[in-house]
């Protein structure tokens, strides 16, 4: 017997057509909560994306003394620079502040309190150096006393220097040899300059934005920013009472709490409110830690007026509906519980399904209602076309392929990148011992391994070749610590990979290992192919090199690693000091005219030496 569908305006018009006098009720009742959810959307929207704000102009003033001081101690810790060679050193440090406009001045602080310092000004002077010793200096005294103790590169107090004639921020980082400190590099970042920036970067309009350092001393404000707050060595920030600014008087951290805006919704940040000058302020505010400092509050302050307004006007609408209303939302509570759980089911899917969740948005029954027995047929279909999209397609281009902008998305153009070729070492003699279906089952397992740790790291699997994978991180969305991605990955692999041949071990099977190569630099990224069938690929000489340098580990296979990583110097400069390396030397490359310096990442504790046969030869130095 065939099953009647109803069409669903016909059953809307049927349950709510004795409710039309009454529709004043459920209608104010529904812009009500409109206007209350907006209003926490509102506050969640301002607050989030304008402390995120806050904290990347802050970030973006500190970042280059990190970066700087960083490069600075790898250097002279690497013997790239005498420790004692003061003119060598002193053009470094010009350097760092030539490169670096938010930098003042750099200094490097010896155990002797022999200095070499560079500064961006000195007594009308531009960009001035100086050697010699400091023992009578009390800023540099503190600066070597504090630097020694830190473990790690950390931010000091703000401290006034009087031959400067400014306020600065400076990052101490400690030089040591054979666990003792032989001297700390300090990067002194302005804090008045830092304030322009910031202000200028940040452009609040009617509201205003202030950053406290945990000792209650004030570091951004408009104030130091004009110059209003005269600094002196015994105060180099002002505390809020030194402001003429109210609103920076009136601020209480201790009595912020975090904001519930509704339920479901709870943020992150603090909210406090407090009467300025007879206006109500809302307060909105965050610790947050920056390179290990101590951590800063991040403030904004904006009138508490724009949270609450539109909720106030609709609130004399909603008193005069809501004894109308009252039957009427009761009726239209049981009808809609009714209606609502497919509509509600089949929303949650579509937005599992939006997101490529296909686990969470499972196929959907059929309706007695016609338009949505349509829709749940439609999104059956579509569900089941998505999953088989999303298995040919590399996983991380799918959701770039959905937006409506996805064609500017692929066009090809050259972009900075990094490429992973990965190796099966002795794949024939695996292939001719296991039979086809085996074979494929053991390759989906490696596959399936490598995938995770590469999707877990945001890279794109361009494809399979034979028992090979071609990876790249840095397109199509840019990602700025694309080698250091493709890195994890590769040392993802190898835990993994160690701890499925402990399991094959334990059932009697050889080891697999493997062979990766890692290149990072320009390639042409985009759709290439012939029009009925194009990839979204890489193509060039990164490529390229990528591929060589996992043939390299060929020539330093020690018969015993499971996995041998071979990286370029272009990829070994960008990883953090915590990666362990090992330098294999210079090599040339086929086809290429520079030798490239070439690193091993992959843990062994004596890297053999390459016999230099397969695509790569040696080169002196």
């Amino acid at each position: 017997m065939k099953r009647v569908r109803a069409p669903i305006w016909l059953v809307l018009a049927l349950a709510f057509a004795g409710l039309v006098i009454l529709t004043g009720g459920v209608i104010g009742g529904v812009f009500y909560a409109t206007a209350y959810r907006s209003t926490g959307d509102l506050l969640g929207e301002i607050g989030r994306a304008q402390l995120d704000a806050l904290a990347d102009s802050v970030q973006a003033e500190l970042t280059p003394a990190k970066t700087q001081s960083d490069f600075l101690k790898e250097y002279i810790e690497r013997g790239d620079v005498s420790m004692r060679d003061d003119a060598r050193i002193a053009d470094l440090l010009l350097g760092s502040l030539a490169g670096s406009p938010q930098l003042f001045a750099v200094a490097l602080i010896r155990d002797d309190l022999t200095v070499v310092a560079a500064a961006r000004s000195s007594n009308g002077k531009p960009y001035v150096t100086d050697a010699g010793s400091q023992l009578q200096n009390p800023l540099f005294r503190l600066a070597f006393r504090v630097g020694s103790t830190l473990r790690d590169a950390d931010w000091g107090d703000p401290v006034f220097s009087e031959s400067l004639g400014i306020t600065g921020m400076m990052r101490l980082t400690p030089l040591r040899r054979n666990g003792q400190t032989i001297a700390v590099i300090a990067t002194l970042v302005s804090v008045p300059e830092m304030n322009r920036h910031v202000m200028a970067r940040l452009g609040m309009g009617g509201g205003a934005a202030f950053v406290m350092l945990d000792d209650g001393n004030v570091l951004i404000h408009p104030e130091i920013a004009l110059g209003q707050f005269k600094a002196s060595v015994n105060q180099p920030l002002p505390k809020p009472t030194d402001l003429k600014d109210p609103v920076v008087k009136a601020f209480d951290p201790k009595k912020g709490r975090i904001p519930n805006i509704h339920p479901g919704r709870k943020l992150d940040f603090w909210f406090e409110l407090a009467d300025v000058d007879d206006t109500q302020r809302a307060y909105l505010f965050q610790p947050m830690s920056f390179s290990g400092s101590r951590p800063w509050t991040l403030v904004l302050v904006f009138p508490a007026a724009q949270l609450t307004a539109q909720l106030t006007a609709l609130n004399i609408a909603l008193e005069s509906s809501l004894g109308v209303g009252a039957f009427a939302v009761l009726v239209a509570v049981l009808l809609g519980r009714k209606i609502s759980v497919p509509i509600n089911t089949f929303a949650h899917a579509a937005r599992r399904l939006n997101a490529l969740d296909f686990d969470h948005a499972p196929p959907l029954k059929r309706s007695r209602l016609r338009e949505f027995d349509m829709a749940v047929e439609a999104y059956n279909g579509m569900r089941a076309g998505l999953g088989w999209f999303s298995t040919y397609v590399p996983r991380s281009l799918v959701p770039a392929l959905m937006r409506p902008d996805s064609a500017d998305s692929f066009t090809s153009k050259e972009r900075e990148v990094t490429v992973l070729f990965t190796d099966m070492i002795h794949f024939t003699a695996i292939g001719q011992r296991l039979n086809a279906p085996a074979l494929a089952r053991f390759l989906n397992r490696h596959f399936a391994m490598l995938g995770a740790a590469i999707d877990a790291e945001g890279g794109t699997i361009d494809k399979y070749i034979g028992d090979s994978v071609m990876a790249f991180w840095g397109a199509p969305a840019a990602q700025a610590d694309h080698a250091e991605r493709a890195v994890r990955a590769a040392l993802e692999i190898r835990r993994r990979l160690q701890s499925d041949n402990a399991r094959r071990k334990l059932k009697g099977f050889n080891p697999v290992r493997m062979r990766i190569g890692i290149h990072s630099g320009r390639a042409l990224v985009g759709n290439i192919g012939a029009p009925g069938r194009i990839n979204y690929t890489l193509v060039g000489d990164t490529v390229n090199v990528a591929q060589r340098l996992e043939q390299f580990g060929k020539e330093i296979d020690d018969g015993r690693s499971d996995v041998i990583i071979v990286v370029s110097q272009a990829v070994a400069d960008r990883l953090p000091v915590e990666v362990p390396r090992y330098a294999l030397g210079k090599f040339a490359v086929v086809e290429r005219s520079d030798p490239m310096e070439l690193y091993r990442l992959d843990g062994a504790d004596a890297p053999a030496q390459p016999h230099h046969e397969v695509g790569l030869t040696p080169q002196p130095g």
